[in-house]
């Protein structure tokens, strides 16, 4: 077994399988190294992302915005107001769209208007029937006091 060192300072190694058509220094130098002293170069699309909580994500005090990008996150708030304005409205324009072709369709239909009109002279009787005064009763209807006697003749015999 064959032991073996990296040197830092040794000329950059150019695969022989070219996935990328050029392979430069500056490609190296952009790339990110392994930990250690010995590092060496990863020539892979394989980029090193550090899983970081969303609570540091949006935390200013661990990941402070720049001027510009809050002046990007106002225009993009500014943009989402005008959109949802936008959304509504739409929905407010096809409501009223729908209420208009109902009411044309109900203008248009004759016998909904006198369904209607019957609807509201039925309505106004109902209303005039509820003010008539109430009927008196008759005399013979009065209560009859089942307690009194009752005088019949009798009989001879």
């Amino acid at each position: 077994m064959v032991s073996s060192t990296l040197d830092v300072n040794a000329p950059p190694f150019y695969p022989s399988v070219s996935w990328y058509p050029r392979i430069t220094d500056e490609y190296y130098l952009e790339r990110p190294h392994s930990p250690g002293k010995k590092g060496f170069v990863i020539a892979d699309a394989f980029e090193a992302h550090l899983n970081i909580p969303d609570e540091e994500l949006f935390d200013s005090k661990f990941h402070p915005m720049t001027p510009e990008e809050l002046l990007e996150l106002d225009q993009v708030d500014e943009i989402n107001e005008i959109l949802a304005e936008l959304e509504l409205l739409e929905t407010q324009e096809e409501l009223h769209r729908r209420l208009t072709e109902k009411a044309r369709d109900l203008r248009s239909n004759s016998d909904v208007e006198a369904e209607i009109r019957s609807l509201l002279a039925k309505s106004k009787k109902v209303v005039h029937d509820l003010k008539k005064a109430p009927k008196e009763k008759a005399p013979y209807h009065a209560k009859k006091n089942a307690f009194a006697h009752v005088h019949q003749p009798r009989a001879q015999y």
